[in-house]
């Protein structure tokens, strides 16, 4: 034990000199960029602003009300102060888990500041408008109040658990059987306080006081709007989120933790139970509308960095056992072989017993098991699904060849040059991945660029409806502006000649809006004027101008082009589609298309266009020749592969519609068309079933699709499926089909 101590004293100079870096590090990000981790933070950011005149904001759900009621007044000074006290909280649970590793006897406790602090995802949300930093907060300091046996206070912090973070109610059970232990059965009330204040403060407001369990579980049958993810969603993909040291050495931890009752039951157990619950959570429950963000499993990384560091401790404790017995070896130089070859045999030994062997070996399968799962990782929203991060596979190599050091040099030397070089290894990688300008994708770049056009055009003038927190970011607007509205459809009905409308596909209902992608085609008061696109089409931004009738469609485009003296192809291709689908100008509509392609030839939407008024002429052959050109830039353009896939169909083309419909469906695998038409090609073909089976998939993907029921009914009748003909012809009648129930007295018979 007094070893021990002199250890932990020595501990005191290294952890000063990580927090300071850590806070200069943390800041620097912070101010030198405007990026944020995530589009949530704006939002909240703005919430908080504005919680004293909007009372409603203390006990929304999505905002987490101890993260309003703590930021609340410090943002009024503005938005750096979210950084400054982000920055506060990291340092509080970096001590307060330094002191819980000292108390439990880990070698080098001082790596579980950064061992926390420098986890990427850790990292890259400590210094913006989150609830992860604080739920990550009241977990360590819980543990350290717990080894100090201060009972009131842990059980205020797991108490306060769910106001950062609601889901970390899972953890109650553990700070209940504490207080059980400790014989605290009065302490035990305590976890249930201030979400019974919070869920009566929210019912007092809503009229509802079960408002929490309806808002968590959402409306009966509707599906989370990310939908959910395969069940090694967050296996596959956590070597991103915490980094390459704590997978490594977290997996031999986890033997070392088993032994001891204490990072057992309140690191390890929470730990594997948190994972799990994630993992079904995302996987197969329909709980809480973000199931699969890989943030989500942020607060429990406390519990993994303990379990980290005993593995560390684990490993350099092995390592140097060996070490001294290779010291104690003398050289052969010095004339004592027979010596050497006795103490050599003795080693060899204890090798051959397994008891090293067995221990490389483990430490050599968590390797390439790491490696293997690294390889197949999807990296964050930033990072397409197929690319690999060689950079994880450096560093895990770097540190794997670095780890086995262990067995090579001196005690002496590795007292320094292993805590050193795993510091180093957790700073580089986590800096390089988790840089400044990391969220700065091409979906936030068209919002921004927007943002500068709204800025320096008739655009400022106007008022706005908007449904993108980071426009309300990057144009130094606020929800509450006079001008800035919410995506509504009643206000959108109702609003005044002029109105913008701002309209993206990512974050359709983010700040409060009904409005999906289609209403605004349905509405003939409002048309596109411009629209931008990500190479990937996986984002795409509308802007609408509601227009006084027909006499004033095309004027507002022209004034529009001439407000920005675009060359911008995409004015063009929005004034196509116009005439196109509101005016019904066959003739305008492929001219402005043509002069979109001829301001940029790559531009694979305006091929799109022109396809699309080929087929409205009927001619298909013209129609799919232009497709191709679209196809030939843009190989994955889902809705170009989709429309060839019907004109095809329409040129009794069907064995090649299929194939391009399945292409369609690899490209975007959760639309329903593409299938439907596969279903429609089947059909024309008398290939009953594999149209029942195509139009299964589309029914899978959209439920209330009347012509698919309508389809599956009809071809259930001509194969005397009486029963279930009837049943689907009347669900395809209450889906909205006309034709449907006009249908139902023949087929229901």
């Amino acid at each position: 034990m007094k070893e021990l101590f002199i250890i932990h004293q020595r501990d005191k100079k290294p952890i000063y000199t990580i927090t300071v870096l850590f806070v200069f590090v943390n800041l620097l990000w912070a101010f030198y960029t405007d990026n944020t981790w995530d589009d949530d933070c704006p939002t909240r950011f703005q919430n908080t602003l504005h919680a004293l005149s909007d009372p409603n904001q203390f006990v929304s759900l999505w905002n987490r009300p101890l993260f309003i009621v703590l930021f609340v007044f410090p943002v009024q000074l503005g938005s750096w102060t979210i950084p400054v006290l982000q920055t506060l909280f990291s340092i509080v649970a970096g001590f307060s888990l330094y002191q819980v590793a000292k108390s439990q006897h880990l070698r080098f406790a001082y790596l579980a500041f950064p061992l926390l602090a420098l986890q990427p995802f850790v990292f890259g949300v400590s210094r913006y408008a989150m609830t992860e930093p604080l739920a990550i907060t009241l977990i360590c300091l819980s543990l350290f109040f717990q080894t100090k046996k201060k009972w009131n206070a842990f059980a205020i912090c797991g108490a306060l658990l769910p106001l950062a973070r609601l889901e970390l109610v899972i953890f109650f059970p553990f700070y209940a059987i504490a207080l059980f232990n400790a014989k605290k059965y009065l302490s035990i009330l305590i976890l249930g306080v201030p979400s019974l204040l919070w869920a009566l403060a929210g019912g007092l407001l809503n009229n509802n006081l079960l408002w929490i369990i309806d808002e968590t579980l959402g409306e009966e049958k509707k599906e989370n709007r990310y939908g959910h993810q395969k069940w090694d969603t967050y296996l596959s993909r956590y070597a991103y989120v915490v980094g390459p040291v704590l997978m490594l050495f977290s997996i031999l931890g986890s033997f070392k933790v088993w032994k001891s009752k204490f990072l057992r039951f309140y690191t390890l157990f929470p730990f594997l139970l948190g994972f799990f619950i994630y993992t079904l959570f995302s996987w197969k429950l329909n709980m809480g509308n973000a199931a699969g963000f890989l943030r989500n499993i942020i607060p429990l990384s406390p519990f993994l960095s303990l379990i980290c560091l005993a593995g560390i401790t684990s490993w350099f404790a092995f390592g140097s056992k060996r070490t001294q017995k290779l010291k104690s070896c003398p050289n052969l130089k010095k004339g004592k072989a027979t010596q050497w070859v006795k103490k050599a045999k003795s080693f060899n030994s204890k090798i051959n017993s397994g008891k090293y062997y067995g221990f490389i070996f483990l430490t050599i399968a968590v390797y390439f098991i790491y490696i293997f799962y690294s390889n197949k990782l999807e990296l964050h929203h930033k990072i397409s699904k197929n690319t690999r991060d060689l950079f994880l596979f450096y560093t895990s190599s770097i540190l794997f060849v670095f780890s086995l050091t262990v067995f090579f040099l001196k005690r002496k030397t590795l007292n320094h040059l292993f805590p050193t070089g795993v510091l180093i290894i957790l700073f580089s990688y986590t800096l390089i991945i988790e840089h400044p300008f990391a969220n700065s994708n091409q979906e936030r770049q068209l919002v921004s660029n927007f943002a500068k056009l709204y800025n320096n055009t008739y655009f400022k003038e106007r008022t706005t409806h908007v449904n993108h927190p980071w426009f309300l970011w990057s144009s130094g607007r606020s929800r509450y502006d006079s001008q800035v509205k919410t995506m509504k459809k009643d206000s959108l009905k109702n609003a005044n000649i002029g109105t913008l409308a701002l309209l993206e596909t990512h974050y359709s209902n983010r700040l409060g809006g009904d409005v999906d992608q289609t209403f605004l085609y349905k509405e003939k008061d409002w048309i596109e004027i411009a629209r931008y696109i990500t190479p990937k089409r996986n984002f795409i931004l509308g802007t609408y101008e509601k227009v006084n009738g027909v006499d004033d469609y095309e004027k507002v485009h022209f004034k529009f082009i001439e407000a920005t003296d675009s060359l911008n192809p995409t004015s063009f291709y929005c004034l196509g589609n116009t005439y196109l689908t509101k005016l019904k100008n066959l003739e305008k509509a492929y001219n402005a298309f043509g002069q979109s392609v001829r301001l940029d030839s790559t531009y694979s939407e305006g091929f799109l266009g022109l396809g699309q008024t080929m087929v409205q002429k009927r001619n298909f052959k013209s129609a799919v020749n232009f497709f191709n050109k679209g196809l030939e830039i843009s190989p994955k353009h889902f809705n170009i592969l989709l429309q060839k896939g019907v004109a095809q169909i329409n040129m009794k083309q069907y064995n090649a519609a299929i194939k391009t419909l399945k292409k369609a469906t690899k490209v975007n695998k959760k639309d329903h068309r593409s299938w439907f038409y596969i279903g429609l090609a089947h059909q024309s073909q008398k290939k009953l079933n594999d149209a029942l089976k195509a139009y299964e998939e589309s029914l899978k993907r959209k439920p209330t699709f009347a012509e698919a029921w309508q389809n599956v009914s009809i071809i259930q009748h001509s194969q005397k499926n009486k029963k279930s003909a009837c049943e689907n012809i009347k669900k395809a009648s209450k889906y909205g089909s006309a034709y449907a129930k006009r249908l139902i007295p023949q087929i229901c018979k």
